[in-house]
């Protein structure tokens, strides 16, 4: 009966622990804010270079697969014109892939064009319209402010992480202890 106990005890600590490890979020989730800078290199535009920002909060990444991330604030100069984060067709987001930053999608009505490439984060680039045409396109350049400050996991969930395995390898050693002693019998 002790044993039926002890098991039952194990599998809803190992459950509790285990919630708490997905429930946990980073304590500083980061406001990260990307400076980019788009060097037009065809179109009647050719020469040209443009900047602007953009900022977006990384909480939500998981380092998995394709993810697209808000845009909360985005700024950016073009032909005169101070373009926000309400001035696009879609809202701005940015775009992981595995985790790693691909770029920035934005994009107005027949103005202009962010694009990322799915494949090869350089691959990124610009293209902007006239009479809703393509009339030429840019590189972009993406810069990480250097004052960004990085991700770091919660205490607790490492904390909780290591009390799990522990947990778990426990149960193993009783698991062994117990065949150990009914093979010795």
């Amino acid at each position: 009966m002790t044993n039926i106990f002890q098991k039952l005890s194990f599998v809803a600590t190992s459950a509790v622990l285990s919630l708490s490890v997905i429930n946990a979020n980073p304590v500083n989730a980061a406001s990260i804010i990307y400076d980019f800078e788009v060097s037009i290199d065809s179109g009647v535009l050719d020469g040209e270079t443009y900047s602007g920002f953009f900022e977006f909060d990384d909480s939500a990444l998981t380092g998995i697969g394709e993810e697209f991330l808000s845009v909360s604030e985005l700024s950016f100069d073009f032909l005169d014109v101070n373009y926000t984060e309400t001035d696009g067709s879609f809202d701005p987001e940015v775009l992981f892939v595995d985790g790693e930053f691909f770029g920035l999608d934005f994009s107005t009505d027949a103005v202009f064009s962010f694009i990322p490439d799915l494949y090869e984060p350089e691959e990124a680039f610009f293209e902007y319209y006239i009479l809703g045409e393509v009339a030429g396109a840019g590189d972009i350049t993406y810069t990480l402010r250097p004052d960004t400050p990085v991700s770091t996991p919660e205490p607790t969930a490492v904390f909780s992480l290591l009390a799990l395995g522990t947990a778990g390898y426990s149960g193993v050693l009783k698991n062994r202890k117990t065949s150990s002693s009914k093979d010795a019998a």
